[in-house]
């Protein structure tokens, strides 16, 4: 999207204005800003109209205290106005901003804007009227087809925000509808770095999940409640000498002061009853008559307003009162009628519960009192029954959609119980905008009958998408909602002879089984999607080549694992879609680990990190990079940095109940534990997760770290139980967990004696990672082999060590063998004399020292003496990043001869022959 050419027609901001004049709020300047945070025409989903602030009466009343004390919030962030129905909040703020002359963004928020991309799409459209540019950044992002989390896209709007060169109000009315978590969240982080170039107006009839408290201990708020918004005596008193052409005597002001409790709404009511007195005793009948409960006053409205009126206006309340928002056209279009905005104009100059809310070109927007409103929708149901109130909805259903408010047309489809005109704007809806509104798709389908659904493929595939991800991914509950919906699409597509579409059920179910741990199922459904599935279906595709790339990683295939997630990532890129990205970067991170590219893998895991900002799912992504970060570590030995690389993997895990990364993380934490001599609490970890373990793969994990432990401290004569679990184990778990557990198997039968057994074990394994390229398993095998040789033939033990000790070194590889503790260490000081490359003494060596430095010390390994030049040591440091004589020469000014002759000198007094040893042992003596 070129947002540049799209914005073109906007004013730039860079220009020399001290005081920016705040642009007028038209459906024209809102339509302006849609299409350029969106790149095409609007209005498919802003309705234009809540972003007008209501405009005032005449019989407002000033209330001089109250201005006052909203003024005290401009040195503050947010002003709570917070009061029932009926109270004056709209009107107090209205009339503030209006005495004020304050620039202002105003969202009206109903029950329909608790989905998150909705909500701040509104609101950022409306704080766009200060500056053009501000929330460019953010709206892009939430027009992505799985928007992030809120503080990925609230940060650079605040930033935005503190670039303003003048203050502004955001006012956001009818706060109290907002029940979202998310939202509330968003609100919070929002007003916790609120630069001071903007104020927010909260105006609700409840107290908000907002951190209120602790924006009070702070002096940053300021309060206005209904104990401050009741009209006293004299505010009576005024509004009704204001109201009524004819005064009324004190005595009834009081009486109707004290019936009221000085509730504006209640005062108001009362006038429009009081213009139709002839005289005092009518008067005095009324406001005697007059009671402030809410089952009253809607009786009242009926009796006394509602009658009141001539038999045409009548209609067309009834007609009309269940509309959210009214103009002339839509209220012709369900009454039948003609003239509606000749009405709308008359009810709202005799002030009958109707605010206009924007006048543009020839339509002008209206909205209903919400307390008249509903008053008015009971009794057309009583005088026009269900039926006819359908029709109403039928017919605003057909406005909005010829208007293509598709958003509105859905709602009004359902309130009608047009539940097959409701699927079709569904589906409309979902082709221009994705499944990215999941909250509110997931709404508007749960109110659709099911068997309407069921017979509806596409429906039921969408539905399952947004099931799967408005809820916990991990429960079967929610695979058991999903699978009727996949079960039925499958079906009536297989009779349709339409198995792309078949595919993608089988992609679906793949990826909802993966999440369960369900891997035979997610791998089973993998494969036989991508034999419907077109080259053309790039996501679905890419979602499948995922699970069967992951398939191929853990059956220890990882050369063609590569290849399919490589391609995964291409497909998953050109549709944009970050989290299937970031789930084929995590499994190349793995197949690295597996092939010993401990750099490679720690910088895609790096990557990862920086990527997955954004919505809570993110999480996820970012607890599996710790984790593979944490592995990495503890791989080369650094316990401390594996330790806290595995507790931030726990800690995200924990946030997101994700089981599989919890048990990965305390495994982890515990072979810390353990190689820190910890015994008894890495034991601990491991049996406090056992008790939890629901996963029975993972619980095998644990149940076999626990018996490698056991073993790595000599602890073998307890472990019978686990030798009958895995003898009973079937033969359908993953291939990479057999091998483990082969590996831990071998190490109990060299402890306990019998090496031949251990070597029978490790037979098939060996070779297979060979075949493979796993690095890791070929030094884990050749250690393993080593030291059953041991047992009766040295040689034979001392070449399998040196076999895995060039490979281990090579890679940098140190906990693999570290691990295999006393024995090893004995065995590596046996060896150590036989070695004939320099590099790989000393890495041996530095070996023992993790063992026991007293044995290094033993060791007659020839040490490094001679120290090298300042001059050769920056030969070696470009020698050993791949320069040529000829390079190093120009990068140090020097002549190529000089260069030979240094490279020389270093040759010999490391006693090495060629970069890669130059290479090796400059990191082993950490010679640079």
């Amino acid at each position: 999207m070129d947002l540049a050419h799209e914005c073109a027609a906007i004013p730039s901001k860079n220009r020399i204005n001290p005081r920016p004049i705040q642009p007028k709020l038209t459906e024209a300047f809102i339509t302006s800003m849609i299409a350029c945070m969106s790149g095409k025409p609007a209005p498919e989903k802003l309705l234009h109209t809540k972003l007008m602030p209501p405009r005032l009466h005449s019989t407002v009343i000033l209330r001089p205290g109250l201005l006052a004390r909203l003024d005290e919030g401009l040195s503050r962030k947010l002003i709570y106005v917070g009061a029932p129905t009926g109270f004056g909040k709209t009107t107090l703020v209205r009339t503030w901003l209006a005495e004020r002359k304050l620039p202002a963004a105003w969202v009206t928020l109903d029950e329909n804007d608790n989905d998150p991309v909705r909500f701040w799409t509104y609101v950022i459209t409306a704080l766009r009227t200060f500056d053009h540019d501000t929330g460019k950044s953010a709206l892009a992002m939430l027009s992505a087809p799985q928007p992030p989390h809120f503080q990925a896209f609230l940060t650079p709007l605040i930033n935005d925000i503190s670039r303003l060169a003048e203050a502004g109000i955001l006012v956001l009315e009818d706060f109290h509808t907002i029940s979202a978590k998310e939202i509330n969240e968003g609100v919070a982080y929002l007003l916790s770095h609120l630069p001071e170039a903007v104020h927010i107006v909260l105006v609700s009839r409840s107290e908000p999940d907002l951190p209120l408290a602790f924006l009070r201990a702070r002096d940053e708020l300021v309060e206005i409640s209904a104990a401050n918004l009741r009209f006293n005596l004299q505010e009576t008193e005024a509004f009704l000498r204001q109201s009524l052409a004819t005064a009324l005597p004190p005595a009834l002001i009081a009486t109707l002061q004290e019936r009221t409790e000085g509730w504006p709404a209640g005062v108001r009511l009362a006038t429009l009853a009081l213009q139709a007195a002839d005289n005092r005793q009518d008067a005095e009948r009324i406001i005697q008559a007059f009671s402030g409960s809410h089952r009253y006053v809607a009786d009242y409205m009926t009796k006394e307003v509602f009658e009141a009126q001539d038999e045409t206006t009548q209609n067309f309340l009834l007609g009309t009162s269940f509309l959210s928002r009214l103009t002339g056209s839509l209220c012709d279009a369900v009454t039948g009628g003609a003239g509606g905005a000749a009405i709308l104009e008359r009810l709202e100059r005799d002030h009958l519960f109707i605010v206009q809310l924007d006048h543009t070109g020839d339509q002008t927007w209206y909205r209903y009192n919400t307390l008249f409103a509903e008053s008015i929708q009971h009794l057309a149901r009583q005088r026009m029954g269900e039926a006819g109130v359908q029709a109403i909805f039928e017919k605003a259903s057909a406005w909005y959609e010829y208007h293509q408010l598709y958003g509105e047309a859905i709602e009004a489809a359902l309130s009608a119980r047009l539940y097959d005109r409701a699927i079709r704007l569904i589906e409309l809806y979902i082709e221009i905008h994705d499944v990215s509104e999941m909250r509110t798709l997931d709404r508007w389908l749960a109110n659709i009958p099911i068997e309407r659904i069921l017979s509806n493929p596409e429906i039921c595939l969408n539905y399952a998408q947004v099931t799967l991800y408005s809820y916990d991914r991990y429960s079967p509950a929610t695979y058991a909602r999903m699978e009727p919906l996949l079960r039925a699409a499958e079906e009536i597509w297989r009779n349709e002879g339409r198995l792309d579409r078949v595919g993608r059920v089988l992609a679906l179910r793949g990826m909802a089984s993966l999440w369960l741990g369900d891997f035979t199922k997610t791998f089973e459904n993998a494969r036989r999607s991508l034999e419907y599935l077109p080259e053309q279906d790039v996501f679905w595709r890419g979602v499948s080549l995922l699970n069967t790339g992951f398939e191929e990683l853990n059956a220890g295939r990882i050369s063609n694992a590569q290849n399919q997630i490589l391609e995964a990532r291409a497909l998953m890129g050109a549709v944009q879609n970050i989290h299937g990205v970031l789930a084929a970067v995590q499994m190349l991170a793995e197949i690295f680990y597996h092939q010993g590219e401990m750099e490679q893998s720690a910088l895609l895991s790096q990557q990862i990190l920086e990527q997955a900002v954004g919505g809570e799912e993110m999480l996820d992504d970012q607890g599996i990079a710790w984790m593979n970060l944490a592995n990495i570590a503890y791989e080369q030995n650094n316990l401390e940095r594996a330790e806290q690389c595995a507790q931030k993997a726990l800690e995200l895990a924990r946030r997101r109940a994700n089981e599989t990364l919890v048990v990965q993380a305390s495994i982890r934490l515990a072979y810390t534990d353990n190689a820190r001599g910890k015994l008894s609490q890495a034991q601990e970890i491991l049996q406090s997760q056992i008790a939890k373990a629901r996963n029975p793969s993972l619980l095998r994990d644990l149940q076999t770290t626990q018996a490698h432990l056991s073993i790595l401290s000599n602890d073998t004569a307890s472990l019978g139980w686990w030798l009958a679990l895995i003898s009973a184990e079937k033969q359908d778990g993953l291939h990479l967990q057999k091998e483990h557990e082969a590996f831990v198997l071998a190490r109990l039968q060299i402890a306990e004696g019998r090496p031949g057994e251990a070597l029978g074990t490790l037979q098939k394994w060996l070779p297979e990672a060979v075949e493979h390229g796993r690095l890791r398993s070929q030094v884990r095998a050749l250690s393993l082999e080593a030291l059953a040789q041991a047992k009766s033939d040295l040689s034979k033990a001392g070449q399998a060590l040196t076999q895995a000790l060039s490979i281990a070194q090579a890679k940098g590889l140190r906990r693999i063998i570290i691990d295999e503790g006393a024995a090893m260490a004995s065995l590596l000081q046996a060896t150590i004399p036989s070695l004939s490359r320099r590099p790989l003494v000393i890495y041996a060596t530095s070996l023992l020292h993790a063992f026991s430095p007293e044995m290094a010390s033993k060791q007659a390994a020839p040490v490094y003496t001679e120290p090298l030049s300042s001059q050769e040591q920056r030969v070696l440091r470009l020698l050993i990043t791949g320069l040529s004589n000829p390079e190093i020469a120009q990068e140090l000014v020097v002549s190529t001869n000089t260069v030979k002759s240094h490279v020389k000198s270093i040759y010999r007094k490391l006693n090495i022959n060629s970069r890669e040893e130059a290479r090796q042992i400059a990191r082993e003596m950490h010679l640079l």
